[in-house]
């Protein structure tokens, strides 16, 4: 009785073991994250947090370009032909300058791994981002990133990527891969129109515009922590910082709220901090009239078309927008508020 229980235990965890291993060996093999290659099958692009660290560890490449939502219609392959590099896009949606600067920390560390060198870090850094925690890690999941082997079995006997994410992958088996860099991530289910930015913007009473300095060490410690450190470190990459094009809706709103008098503060902490490095280019499109004000671009008050998303990187690649002192940020503030005394007198009719 006693040996026939033993037998059955041992059987048991023998036939555990095996089922265990055959999973891990399933996800391994069909890896949807791409943790350990770059896949055969097109990947599902839809959650950022878990498909940029294999894109980061897996994929081909010596430029990258980071930021928020506001990169997500970015084309790799216009970057590519700005700028004579082969890139990939990092966005975290709704993310801070924190989660900026850990990945691009973790992209450093797998560059020096591979004894390659990062060429070009594109940074589209918001406003409102510079303001966040200085330590946010929401949406960041380390065994995703670390080189711990014995982390991976977090992915490799993950239920969802079982029972979910791989049989959603191998219904992709056969899509062509050759535009999959500048896809992914991208809205598809959405108008881009004035209407879609008017239908977004609610006209919400007017609150008490709040000092500019209020946030202001926060947003300092951002970018020196997040940005400048990687700015120093690495003098062999060049780094283009950008302000992206947020519509005149948008500012409109943020002055509304009485918080944009901070993120025209934080924009010039940028430049006050950023100016001085020979391997950095700060450009301001948040500024630039005769797109933020092109309402037809937009789906919401936020986010541009892909079409201004190339603009950029053309306007970038010819030295167009680009800041020079700490006052040309400044100015281009004051172009912005203005903008929006425009805007709210037909707006609010």
């Amino acid at each position: 009785m006693l040996k026939s229980a033993k037998r059955w235990a041992l059987t048991a965890m023998a036939l555990l073991l095996i089922a265990l291993l055959a999973c891990a060996g399933i996800t391994f093999i069909v890896d949807p994250f791409e943790l350990y290659r770059e896949s055969a099958i097109l990947p599902l692009y839809d959650q950022e947090s878990y498909n940029n660290p294999g894109i980061a560890k897996s994929y081909d490449y010596d430029a990258v370009i980071l930021g928020t939502s506001m990169v997500e219609m970015s084309n790799p392959s216009v970057i590519d032909e700005c700028f004579g590099v082969k890139s990939v896009k990092l966005p975290m949606r709704g993310s801070h300058t924190a989660q900026m600067g850990w990945q691009l920390d973790h992209v450093f560390h797998i560059k020096e791994r591979r004894g390659e060198t990062l060429n070009l870090a594109i940074l589209a850094v918001d406003a409102y981002s510079l303001m966040g925690p200085v330590d946010d890690m929401e949406e960041i999941y380390d065994y995703l990133w670390n080189d711990d082997i014995l982390d991976d079995v977090n992915y490799l006997l993950n239920r969802d990527v079982l029972l979910v994410r791989i049989p959603r992958i191998l219904k992709n088996i056969g899509k062509p891969l050759d535009t999959k860099r500048d896809d992914m991530y991208k809205w598809v289910d959405v108008v881009f129109a004035a209407k879609s930015v008017y239908d977004a913007t609610p006209k919400n009473p007017q609150k008490p515009m709040q000092d500019a300095d209020l946030r202001i060490e926060r947003s300092t410690a951002n970018i020196e922590n997040h940005i400048e450190r990687y700015v120093a470190a690495h003098p062999e990459t060049k780094f283009l910082v950008y302000m992206p094009p947020y519509s005149v809706a948008y500012w409109y709103l943020m002055t509304r709220e009485g918080i944009s008098e901070q993120q025209y503060r934080s924009r010039a902490r940028v430049c006050e901090l950023l100016l001085g490095y020979e391997n950095v280019e700060i450009y301001d499109f948040s500024s630039r009239m005769d797109w933020i004000t092109d309402l037809d671009e937009y789906f919401d008050y936020s986010h541009h078309s892909s079409g201004v998303s190339d603009r950029i990187m053309r306007a970038m690649a010819a030295g167009e927008g680009r800041v020079y002192t700490v006052q040309a940020m400044r100015d281009g503030s004051e172009r912005i508020r203005q903008a929006v005394m425009d805007f709210a007198a037909e707006y609010e009719k």
